[in-house]
């Protein structure tokens, strides 16, 4: 997705989406064939606003769709998948520790939508969403993976909270029908946490 810039009057790249198909809903075009922008949040005309969708895409992560997220969407491979982020990676630690998901501050509140010709609209977001793991009593340390070395180092630590950012797409119908997740990317760009008590004394 390419949006101008007013600041600088020229185009940048916004947005990009890793789908689950190649083949892109049916865009409305204007009379010179140009695809029509409409408002992502505050449509009357949209079943959901892109404000809705990316809560509905958070608590996909953080309850595994049970408040808002398989209310908002149908049944699709991409939320299937966030839903099988949070029930696997909830899960992996048994008994030694715990893992939390839960919505972040996220900076690129911007949503972009696109008419569809039924009616609808493309929409594209971002989210901020953070996972932490935990350890379930002391004496137990989490050692970081070699991806988090460059904010953790090789300290264990007691939790550890990652920051993921991510791009989502959706298509939204005209009527009050279940939006559908058509795909998402995020990446991790923070992680943080407490050393073990023996590497605290040592520092």
């Amino acid at each position: 997705m390419f949006a101008e810039r007013p600041q600088h009057k020229r185009w940048e790249m916004v947005s990009v989406v890793d789908l689950d198909s190649q083949k892109l809903p049916d865009i409305a075009l204007d009379r010179d064939g140009y695809a029509t922008a409409v408002p992502a949040d505050g449509n009357k005309r949209l079943a959901a606003s892109a404000d809705l969708l990316r809560t509905a895409v958070l608590d996909n992560f953080a309850t595994g769709g049970t408040n808002t997220g398989t209310k908002v969407f149908a049944p699709t491979k991409a939320s299937k998948r966030q839903i099988e982020v949070h029930d696997k990676t909830g899960t992996r630690y048994g008994n030694q520790g715990t893992t939390v998901f839960a919505g972040a501050a996220n900076r690129y509140t911007d949503a972009y939508a696109l008419k569809t010709t039924d009616g609808g609209a493309l929409i594209l977001f971002s989210h901020t969403h953070t996972q932490t793991d935990a350890v379930a009593h002391s004496g137990l340390q989490i050692n970081p993976g070699k991806d988090d070395r460059a904010w953790l180092h090789d300290v264990p630590r007691t939790f550890i909270t990652y920051t993921f950012v991510c791009n989502d797409a959706a298509t939204v119908p005209a009527k009050a029908e279940p939006s559908r997740l058509i795909g998402y990317t995020c990446a991790r760009t923070d992680a943080s946490g407490p050393p073990v008590a023996s590497w605290s004394d040592r520092a």
